[in-house]
């Protein structure tokens, strides 16, 4: 019942508790299902090792940040609107930790996205084809060879840009339903939706999201062919998108892209003047018209370098946790016996006797021999062992799926981050629920590698920290660079 209520949590996030539910939604559906998904998953709490996560500290760090980014604009009363307003971002990734067990389960978390792509896209769509303007679907927007209309949900995606954000960094997710040697299965659940989702993306009309397609397309290719043909491929996307009119008419350039530049100065201006804590949660629009087209500055901005700092606490421990559980181990592991069999000889020729005690094992036992500095012990396994897997803090519940498997599951998350954290260098959503989806699935997966020694411990907190810290402050040098570059050439 909680992976239920999880999935209809985020079904009604996205679409919009007025396109779900209609009349009920005046009776604050998304509260009541989030309350009863919460009540449903209360059991399985134990189970998630959520408390063992560094991310689930660093979102207790986040609330505190958005807390005492209001709390230092002087108005009290906006404090509990504030962390009311950002709590239900982050409650997906707590409902997803709890229910999401089984490959399945991602399957039909990944399915709900979809539909609500899909959805999204025939809306608009049909509203173009009828000429209404006046569709919540569709947003005008002048160029300089008129006007265009471009597509963006509802609710969280109520954008063009996290529209496309949202479609980029989804299309890799939907390999989780790629099938080997199923040609029909991989035409109808991925080809045919990525498709879709590509033309839905075209339709919004977002540059931004155009550099984070060629960006997927880029990163999940490069090991296939190469990283120059890769480039190769990006490139004549590009020009593709180009010619194709991508953009709706606007110029993909340093100068189209010269109000973003003066957002960002603003946000480095505010920063300056409100380093610590920031000028309050989502009160940059106060400060200049647009808001800061970056995920950084408008983060740094908002709740001060303090909240940058947590919010990096969060990201760059997801990345490399699922950077490492895709990682095939395979070179690294015979490097590592061959080392291991040179020490052996070396140690055996030095001291003779516990070799002599050592017994053969045949082919594939799963005993393995590691070396201390007084003899050679079999490590083994805990089904080697015998010891019932309960007992060894391996939760029966979880989906035990094969090694390969796991390591393909895990390799389409890097090319979803970076899908997002592209689109998200021009974009201003830190805080968007699609963000903490992603890092739930990603501790899923994690978890799945942790209970098969297929990848290493978590990083210690304070290593995070160290790391988290001087993210910010490289992260905001690489902003004030640009800006930099951008006045040298503008002159």
């Amino acid at each position: 019942m909680g992976l239920f209520l999880t999935l209809l949590y985020i079904l009604t996030a996205y679409l919009g508790p007025q396109t779900l539910w209609g009349p009920l939604a005046d009776f604050h559906m998304e509260i009541i299902v989030a309350s009863l998904a919460t009540l449903a998953s209360l059991h399985a709490l134990g189970r998630s090792r959520m408390f063992s996560i560094p991310q689930t500290y660093a979102l207790g760090g986040m609330i505190i940040s958005v807390f005492m980014s209001m709390l230092f604009t002087g108005w009290l009363g906006s404090v509990p609107m504030a962390v009311m307003s950002f709590i239900p971002n982050i409650f997906a990734y707590f409902l997803i930790l709890t229910n999401f067990r089984k490959k399945r389960h991602l399957q039909m978390l990944i399915a709900v996205l979809a539909f609500v792509c899909v959805f999204t896209i025939a809306r608009g769509y049909m509203a173009i084809r009828a000429g209404d303007e006046l569709s919540p679907y569709l947003i005008g927007q002048g160029t300089d060879s008129g006007g265009v209309f471009r597509l963006r949900g509802l609710a969280f995606i109520n954008d063009p840009n996290d529209f496309a954000q949202l479609m980029a960094s989804l299309i890799p997710c939907l390999f989780l339903f790629w099938k080997k040697g199923s040609t029909p299965r991989n035409v109808l659940l991925v080809l045919v939706p990525s498709v879709i989702l590509i033309f839905g993306m075209y339709l919004t009309h977002s540059r931004g999201g155009m550099l984070a397609l060629l960006a997927v397309i880029l990163f999940a290719s490069r090991r296939k062919i190469g990283t120059i043909a890769a480039s190769i491929m990006a490139g004549l996307g590009f020009a593709g998108a180009t010619v194709l009119g991508w953009s709706g008419g606007r110029d993909v350039s340093v100068e189209a892209g010269s109000d973003r530049m003066e957002a960002w100065s603003t946000g480095l201006g505010l920063i300056k003047e409100h380093p610590l804590f920031g000028v309050g949660y989502l009160r940059f629009s106060e400060y200049f018209y647009i808001t800061a087209h970056n995920t950084v500055v408008v983060c740094a901005a908002e709740l001060g370098m303090f909240g940058l700092f947590w919010w990096l606490m969060f990201v760059f421990p997801t990345i490399r946790d699922a950077y490492v559980c895709s990682k095939d181990p395979a070179a690294d592991e015979a490097k590592e016996e061959e080392d291991e069999y040179s020490y052996a000889m070396a140690y055996a020729a030095r001291k003779p006797e516990p070799v002599a005690e050592m017994r053969l094992q045949p082919a594939g036992h799963p005993a393995e021999m590691t070396m201390s500095r007084g003899a050679l012990q079999p490590d083994m396994t805990p089904a080697a062992a015998g010891t019932p897997m309960h007992l060894m803090g391996v939760d029966d519940e979880d989906e035990r799926l094969p090694a390969e498997e796991i390591r393909r599951i895990a390799g389409l998350m890097p090319i979803c981050l970076v899908g997002y954290f592209v689109a998200g260098w021009f974009l201003s959503r830190a805080y968007i629920m699609t963000l903490f989806i992603y890092g739930g699935m990603v501790q899923v997966i994690y978890r799945w590698a942790l209970d098969q020694d297929l990848a290493p411990p978590r990083m210690k907190s304070l290593k995070i920290a160290q790391y988290a810290a001087m993210l910010a402050v490289a992260l905001i040098a690489v902003v004030y660079v640009a800006l930099r570059l951008d006045h040298l050439v503008g002159h």
